[in-house]
C-alpha cells in the first residue's frame, strides 16, 4: 500500500464502521480480539480486515463467526462473503445451517415477513435442506412466488428465478405426499399419479395438484372421477387461479398422456382460450376404460400425464 511509506497515513471509513474499524485496531494494537458475542459486529470487523488486508484478525474473526449463534441479518451477510476470506466456505455453510434449521416451520405466519428478506441461497437452503413432513403443497408454492415476487420485480427474471432454482427443489420437498407427484422439465409439466390413487378415486372423488406457472400465472391439474347419466368418467382438466396483475393475452392448453406399448405421450387434448376465460380445459375418458385390465394408460402402476400451456400476450 502507498500508506506504508507515510509516517502519517490518512484512511477514510464510512459512519457504519466505525465500530468494526476500532475492533480491528485494538486487536492490531494488542493481540486480543475484542470480546463480544454480537455475530453482526463480527461480520463487520471481518468486511474491515478484508478491506485492509488484516489477515490474522479475518482468521480469528472466521473461527468465531462458525462458533456463535448467527441472527438473520449476519447469516444473509455471510451468504455473501468473498472467497478472499478465510473459511469463507464454512461460514456460507453455517449461515445455510442457521437458515434450515431457524425455519423449519418456514410456512408459519410469524416468519413470513422476515423471510421475504432472505436471499436466495438461504431459501434453498431452507427448502432442500428440511424434510418438512405433511404440508400444503399449494401453501409452499404460494410461499415461493410471494418471496420471488418480492425479490424480483421483472417478470422474466422472477420466472427464471422460479423454473430454474426453486421449483426443481419442490419433488423433494414434497416427497410426503405422493398423491400427484411433479416436475419441471423446460417448461413442460409432467405428472404422474399411481394406480391406486386414481382407483381411490371412485365413485365421486378428486384430487388435484400443487400449483405451476407460466408468464406469472398459476395452474394446476385436476383428476377426478364423475357421473353422467349415461356413465362413470375419470376426467382431467387444467384450471388456471385469479392473479391480479399477472398476464392477459391467449392460452393454449395441451395434455398427453403416455401409452403402452410405445411408451410415448400421446396427445388427449388441445385447446385455447384467454386468461379471462373460466371455463374448464381437459379431457374425458370412460372409466371402465380407465380400469380395463388390458388399458394402455397405466405404466409401471402409474399415470404419466403431460401438460404444456403457453401464454401469448395480448398487443395492445
Amino acid at each position: 500500500m502507498k500508506e506504508s511509506d507515510q509516517r502519517h497515513a490518512t484512511l477514510t471509513i464510512a459512519d457504519s464502521e466505525e465500530k468494526a474499524f476500532m475492533a480491528l485496531l485494538h486487536l492490531m494494537y494488542t493481540g486480543k480480539l475484542t470480546p463480544t458475542t454480537e455475530s453482526t459486529l463480527l461480520v463487520d470487523m471481518l468486511m474491515a480486515a478484508d478491506k485492509f488486508e488484516v489477515v490474522s484478525c479475518m482468521k480469528l474473526c472466521s473461527q468465531r463467526l462458525i462458533d456463535l449463534p448467527m441472527t438473520l441479518e449476519s447469516a444473509v451477510r455471510c451468504l455473501d462473503l468473498p472467497c478472499t476470506i478465510p473459511l469463507a466456505a464454512a461460514i456460507r455453510e453455517a449461515a445455510k445451517t442457521f437458515f434450515a434449521e431457524t425455519y423449519k416451520e418456514f410456512l408459519s405466519t410469524k416468519f413470513q415477513d422476515e423471510l421475504m428478506r432472505v436471499p436466495l441461497a438461504g431459501i434453498q437452503a431452507i427448502l432442500s435442506r428440511n424434510r418438512l413432513g405433511i404440508v400444503s403443497e399449494g401453501d409452499v408454492y404460494e410461499f415461493m412466488l410471494r418471496w420471488a415476487c418480492s425479490q424480483y420485480s421483472n417478470s422474466e427474471e422472477r420466472h427464471k428465478i422460479l423454473s430454474s432454482r426453486l421449483l426443481p427443489l419442490v419433488p423433494r420437498v414434497l416427497s410426503m405426499n405422493d398423491s400427484i407427484l411433479i416436475d419441471h422439465p423446460s417448461g413442460i409439466v409432467n405428472f404422474t399419479i399411481k394406480r391406486e390413487k386414481c382407483y381411490g378415486l371412485f365413485p365421486l372423488g378428486s384430487m388435484r395438484s400443487p400449483p405451476f406457472h407460466c408468464a406469472g400465472r398459476r395452474f394446476y391439474l385436476s383428476a377426478r372421477c364423475m357421473a353422467t347419466e349415461q356413465l362413470q368418467i375419470f376426467g382431467l382438466s387444467v384450471n388456471m387461479l385469479e392473479d391480479k396483475g399477472a398476464v392477459r393475452g391467449t392460452v393454449d392448453y395441451k395434455i398427453g398422456v403416455k401409452t403402452r406399448p410405445s411408451l410415448q405421450f400421446v396427445t388427449k387434448h388441445i385447446s385455447s382460450s384467454t386468461t379471462d376465460s373460466k371455463q374448464l380445459v381437459g379431457c374425458r375418458v370412460p372409466w371402465s376404460e380407465l380400469i380395463a385390465d388390458d388399458n394402455p394408460y397405466f405404466i409401471d402402476d402409474k399415470l404419466h400425464l403431460q401438460v404444456h400451456v403457453k401464454i401469448t400476450p395480448q398487443t395492445e
